[in-house]
């Protein structure tokens, strides 16, 4: 028996290994891939369809809302709807090419692919006339897009425009991509489709013309027609700041439309996956109508959006995330926009929308620059009018939107996406000059009596602004025995990080003017005789001074700082100097008595010896210590220098000097 549990346990090692050596079954992946495009169907008679769509499963995002679909429908006449389940509209038979782009809200996955699907009719369609609800606005442009950007993903940019007087005629539209302010390029334009008739142009063929025009203006008005502004003058001016702004654009010629028709142009965008690494960036298009008729203003609209991480109907922005406080103004103050939407099946009558507020920034400061819907202060209102209230705390902001309508999405006749959005849009001021680190705010927004919905954070970051300042002192040399400040007056510049919190590099150059170095060479005896002016003498002695005077430049390619408070700050470096100019003097003085009396000095005889002046003659070097108190990070201070000087008959030298940062 002692044998057997041996071999029991070797059996079971042997199967253990065994089962380690058998290759794993591939596990399945952990989701389905997102390359399956949305499936369109179509339902109903020839003369009366509707368009629906089999999409896959969403994904719900853990903590988020819960995850659902909207829909942005182009029809193939230059229609499009973003109702789930749309009506058509054909007033005409032929083949028309149908796109759904399916956005994925609170879901971890890609948008599902756009595949299109031709459908032929036979028959005009019954039912009532199609109507865009596309323009909000006065203006004769608009744009918007189905979804926010998102790296690596199309979008669609729908621009509209209209000629509701029939002045306008045919012109043009140019849309302007890719700001120049970000570092690399955002959008890249896949598509372009219009069913008017539209042709692709050039900006080079669109300033020609608007040249032509001003030309053929002038000659009409002949010469003694005034030089005033004209609508091509600001026409060609507008095209040339929007390309100093945007490093992209397209130009499309559109016909004449008839009186109070809309038309509409369709550009797929590519988003980047390289666009912007902080998906918290504002980025906006801008898209511009030029009539041909040379007598009308042309008229632009921008659209800012996101860029996001994931698809999110409630966010917040912060306008210029890139803060460059040098440059903000006086007021220094950032803009805010918390948007929002009613994705439920039934109307909101008050929407409340908290904020955690940022330590640095100042609640008391807060003012409202717009909102929809728009409503008036509860102050003022009377008991059941639409009205907003705001609520202040010392690290936290509420908005509520008090007897209000805000439709729902999923709510039955409702086929405006836009009626179901709101936002509020505010500035707040800094409390005091901020330290120069991130931070973020985010909000919460509750419907009804819903859950609070939590939106993204939107982060404040600072640009890294460059400070100068201007320096003026004295150098002196306290090995010398002499400690007045005797020169040389040195004048200098400085660039330094903007109101520096933390350890930093600064350089400097400073232009020494009129520096004067002193050399005694002591008495010496001396008993020979000479002669001047007819009578003997006898030397009694002999001396020398040398003097040399400089121009000199100093570099400090390396200051490391770091101040310790507000009034105190210290340094070490070291710095270069080359002088420009150098001139030596040397007088010699020789010291006559007569032969009775050898101690006393009946007459003193001196000749200067002057050389040529030498230019760039030497060059130093020297590392340095520094200390500086008063307003070290922004304004004016005092500060003192010990300098050690590589070569040199004064090695040891202090600089004393007066400095103001701008």
């Amino acid at each position: 028996m002692k044998y057997w549990f041996p071999i029991i346990v070797l059996l079971l090692l042997r199967h253990t290994c065994a089962m380690a050596q058998t290759p794993a079954a591939p596990r399945p992946p952990a989701f389905p891939e997102d390359t399956i495009p949305a499936e369109i169907v179509v339902t109903g008679e020839d003369d009366s369809m509707r368009v629906s769509a089999n999409l896959r499963p969403l994904r719900q995002i853990a903590g988020a809302p819960a995850a659902f679909y909207t829909y942005f429908w182009e029809l193939g006449d230059g229609t499009f709807s973003f109702a789930k389940t749309p009506t058509l509209h054909y007033s005409d038979t032929g083949t028309y090419l149908l796109r759904l782009y399916a956005t994925n809200n609170y879901d971890d996955g890609k948008a599902p692919p756009t595949k299109p699907r031709p459908i032929k009719v036979k028959k005009p369609m019954k039912g009532t006339i199609w109507a865009s609800h596309f323009f909000h606005g006065n203006g004769n442009i608009e744009m918007k897009t189905n979804r926010s950007p998102k790296p690596g993903e199309d979008f669609v940019a729908l621009i509209g425009y209209r000629d509701p007087a029939g002045d306008i005629g045919a012109g043009s539209l140019v849309l302007f991509y890719n700001e120049k302010q970000f570092d690399r390029e955002s959008f890249s334009i896949a598509e372009k489709r219009s069913y008017n008739g539209m042709d692709s142009s050039s900006m080079e063929a669109l300033l020609a013309q608007l040249d032509g025009d001003a030309g053929d203006m002038l000659f009409a008005k002949g010469p003694s027609a005034g030089t005033g502004s004209t609508p091509n003058s600001a026409a060609k001016a507008l095209l040339q700041n929007m390309q100093q702004v945007y490093g992209g654009h397209t130009v499309m010629k559109f016909n004449r439309a008839n009186q109070g028709t809309e038309r509409f142009l369709f550009v797929t965008l590519h988003t980047l996956p390289e666009m912007i690494a902080d998906t918290n960036a504002i980025v906006s298009m801008t898209a511009v109508m030029i009539p041909d008729n040379p007598a009308l203003q042309p008229e632009a609209f921008t659209l800012e959006m996101p860029v996001v991480a994931s698809h999110d109907p409630n966010r917040m922005q912060l306008k210029k995330r890139r803060i460059n406080y040098r440059l903000m103004g006086k007021k220094k103050e950032l803009t805010y926009k918390v948007q929002f939407q009613n994705t439920g099946k039934g109307p909101a009558k008050k929407v409340a929308i908290g904020i955690a507020v940022p330590k640095q920034l100042n609640t008391e400061t807060v003012a409202i620059n717009s909102m929809s819907p728009e409503c008036i202060h509860c102050d003022s209102a009377y008991n059941t009018q639409s009205c907003i209230d705001t609520v202040r705390t010392r690290d936290s902001l509420y908005f509520v939107f008090r007897n209000i309508y805000l439709p729902g999405m999923q709510q039955d006749g409702v086929s405006d996406p836009d009626s179901t959005k709101g936002f509020i849009s505010y500035t707040i001021r800094f409390k005091k000059k901020p330290k120069k680190i991130p931070f973020s705010s985010s909000a919460a927004i509750i419907f009804d009596k819903n859950e609070p919905i939590y939106t993204n954070r939107a982060t404040a970051r600072f640009i890294k602004g460059i400070s100068p300042a201007i320096v003026a002192g004295y150098t002196f040399a306290p090995n010398s025995g002499d400690y007045t400040l005797r020169g040389p007056l040195q004048l200098g510049a400085v660039l330094a990080p903007f109101a520096p919190s933390r350890p930093y590099f600064q350089l400097e150059a400073y232009a020494g003017v009129l520096e004067k170095e002193s050399h005694e060479s002591g008495y010496t005896r001396d008993k020979r005789d000479t002669t001047v002016d007819g009578r003997a003498y006898m030397v009694s002695g002999r001396s020398s001074s040398t003097q040399i005077t400089r121009s000199s430049l100093q570099v400090v390619p390396l200051h490391f700082r770091y101040n310790l408070n507000r009034w105190i700050g210290v340094g070490v470096g070291a710095l270069a100097q080359v002088n420009l100019s150098t001139k030596t003097t040397v007088e010699n003085k020789a010291y006559l008595s007569d032969f009775q009396r050898p101690d006393v000095v009946l007459k003193t005889v001196s000749n200067t010896l002057t050389e040529n002046t030498a230019w760039l003659a030497s060059f130093n070097a020297a590392a340095f210590a520094d200390v500086q108190a008063g307003s070290v990070k922004a304004g004016p201070a005092v500060g003192l220098r010990y300098i050690r000087q590589v070569t040199g008959n004064t090695p040891n030298r202090f600089f004393v000097y007066a400095i103001y940062r701008l």
